[in-house]
């Protein structure tokens, strides 16, 4: 049984619809800039990652020797995100299947939770399970702690998974790596 996209598209669009992301009345924080732009980007167009691509099409890209990085080596774009609270970078390795949002300083606990807010329970008919949940150390980042929750149907040959990686050390280069990926169980 293939999970429908249409299942993807309501899915982002439950989160979409009640998914808070400031304080009424406070300003945004990084914490909920990093939240709205993985929620936004990487998980409202998760089915349709390709169309993105396009719609970004137009937009300035960071030069490939600097998109690498955010790559992970492989082919792809990456593209910076101005906003007021600080330096973001979504990137979208080649195929149309993984998105990914950078931030280089936020308040690593506080992307924690608003991650786990986000992914530890899916909208029906989704179920979700964690499949992650490991400290590692870094030699460039410190301590690192990886959250990985899938969202899926039984039976069904793919999934959403959704992936979160921090490094609290005040002098990490990137302090929260955010992805979301479609795989083939």
């Amino acid at each position: 049984m293939n999970m429908p996209y249409p299942i993807l598209a309501l899915a982002a669009s439950v989160l979409l619809a009640t998914a808070p992301f400031a304080v009424a009345g406070a300003e945004e924080t990084p914490a909920d800039s990093f939240k709205r732009l993985y929620l936004t980007l990487c998980m409202q167009h998760l089915n349709d990652l390709g169309r993105m691509r396009q719609g970004l099409s137009s937009a300035p890209r960071l030069p490939p020797e600097k998109a690498t990085y955010f790559l992970n080596g492989k082919d792809g774009d990456a593209w910076p995100v101005p906003t007021d609270q600080g330096r973001f970078v979504l990137a979208l390795p080649e195929g149309d299947n993984l998105c990914a949002v950078f931030a280089r300083r936020v308040d690593t606990h506080l992307v924690e939770k608003s991650f786990v807010d986000l992914v530890a329970e899916a909208p029906a008919p989704l179920l979700s399970r964690q499949v992650r949940d490991e400290r590692e150390m870094s030699r460039p980042n410190g301590e690192t702690h990886t959250l990985a929750y899938e969202w899926y149907v039984p039976d069904a040959p793919r999934s959403m998974l959704f992936t979160l990686t921090t490094a609290p050390k005040d002098d990490a280069s990137i302090q929260a790596l955010g992805s979301a990926a479609l795989i083939t169980r």
